[in-house]
């Protein structure tokens, strides 16, 4: 199975040059340069970054929320896989929870930097704060992430390594606790359907509890935004299931042809496109009832400040709007296979959650509004990220890309085992 795996190639010349060697030595490098910002913020703190009390979210917490968003078909396919028992997206359905292991750890990695005392990421699981929209989501991410590391093992374990390796007969304690790991991991697939579903309860509630994080701050006029909550999770399953689109072409039609039917493929670009669609629908309405029918004055400040300094509303109409538009309708209305348009358009579905995040984050922070009654205004606050900032970030996206690129080379996604 692990012999049929094709390596993209790429020819200069007369000679062809396997790709793979190279990108992971530069993944290696992009690892290795992350170490050194890392250790640099833990050992002096986040003074070193461009944060500040007035800044407390910046480049970083957006890469958490982008990731976790990229998670997003892990907890739809699993519905679909586990629930529905669409078999003939089972295949997808792995690599979808694998997509979904490697956002939320990669958000976890962010997170133990962004605390400033990461030593205490584990005081949310002893001290309850109940009425806080953050340790929701919080215990919801940390309890998901669990389930997710369940799915992934038995994928993992359908490894050869793992059943003809010559260590596993030269050490009996290796061979042994192999073994209990084949029953574990035996019984974990037999609970699919119910990991299924406790991993959709926690991906609704945490999604869109990270949604009503701003839209409960009245104060906040550009984050007050009462469907806030709707649209993080759709954003999270339009863009989730859009990376999952292009994953799915690379592995399975790169790397793995044959694996899965180009017919698979394509209804996962329609389902992508259809909740576009559904997503920028709602957002319009909502710009209509936030921007125009509220005659919000300080949300008109806020947002003219914001268009003075960024590209905000630009980013809205072209990114989140015109853009999710033309890639919904093409994704939506495919018919014939055509995976070169449909793997340009899906990029813009992954944008526009990104988008969404990143305009959430900062919107409400660099122009936010005064809390004096008699004066209202919009204060207007900067942030720049420091190369601290951008070397963290670069560690956990070269981690992402190098967990996923080992796993389309060496994982066995199609199952050695016929019985389900």
């Amino acid at each position: 199975m692990i012999s049929n795996i094709q390596c993209p190639t790429v020819r200069i010349g007369k000679r062809s040059f396997i790709v793979f060697p190279y990108w992971i030595s530069l993944l290696i490098i992009g690892i290795l340069f992350g170490l050194v910002g890392a250790f640099t913020v833990l050992r002096d703190g986040l003074h070193v970054t461009g944060l500040s009390n007035a800044i407390p979210w910046g480049l970083w917490i957006s890469v958490d929320l982008s990731a976790i968003a990229m998670g997003g078909s892990a907890f739809v396919f699993g519905v679909i896989v586990y629930i529905l028992r669409i078999k003939r997206f089972e295949v997808i359905g792995k690599l979808a929870v694998l997509l979904g292991f490697l956002g939320y750890s990669t958000a976890g990695m962010v997170l133990l930097f962004d605390l400033g005392q990461p030593l205490r990421f584990w005081h949310p699981i002893v001290f309850w704060q109940p009425h806080s929209l953050l340790w929701e989501v919080t215990m919801c991410v940390v309890l998901y992430l669990s389930v997710l590391m369940a799915e992934v093992l038995p994928i993992v374990l359908e490894h050869s390594v793992f059943h003809s390796h010559p260590w596993l007969a030269r050490f009996p304690i290796l061979g042994s606790f192999i073994k209990f790991m084949h029953k574990l991991s035996h019984w974990l697939h037999s609970a699919s359907p119910i990991l299924a579903v406790a991993g959709l309860t926690l991906s609704l509630l945490h999604q869109a509890s990270l949604g009503a994080t701003y839209s409960v701050l009245a104060g906040r006029g550009i984050w007050f935004n009462q469907s806030a909550p709707v649209q993080f999770v759709f954003s999270a399953m339009s863009g989730g299931i859009a990376l999952l689109f292009l994953s799915s072409v690379f592995v399975f039609r790169v790397m793995r042809p044959g694996q899965v039917s180009d017919g698979a493929l394509l209804d996962i670009a329609r389902l992508s496109g259809g909740i576009t669609l559904l997503l920028t629908y709602l957002r319009i309405w909502d710009w209509a009832v936030t921007n125009y029918y509220s005659f919000n004055r300080e949300i008109a400040l806020q947002t003219e400040v914001l268009d003075t300094i960024s590209p905000y509303s630009l980013t809205f109409w072209l990114g989140q709007a015109l853009l999710p538009i033309i890639a919904g309708s093409v994704m939506m209305a495919a018919k014939k296979v055509n995976f070169r348009i449909l793997m340009a358009v899906s990029i813009f579905p992954i944008i526009a959650a990104i988008l969404t995040r990143w305009n959430y984050n900062f919107a409400g922070l660099i122009a936010s509004i005064s809390y004096d009654p008699f004066t209202p205004g919009v204060i207007l606050n900067s942030y720049t990220p420091t190369w601290v900032e951008f070397s963290v970030a670069t560690l956990v996206l070269s981690y992402w890309l190098l967990m996923f690129s080992l796993a389309a080379r060496y994982l066995p996604f199609q199952s050695m085992k016929e019985h389900h």
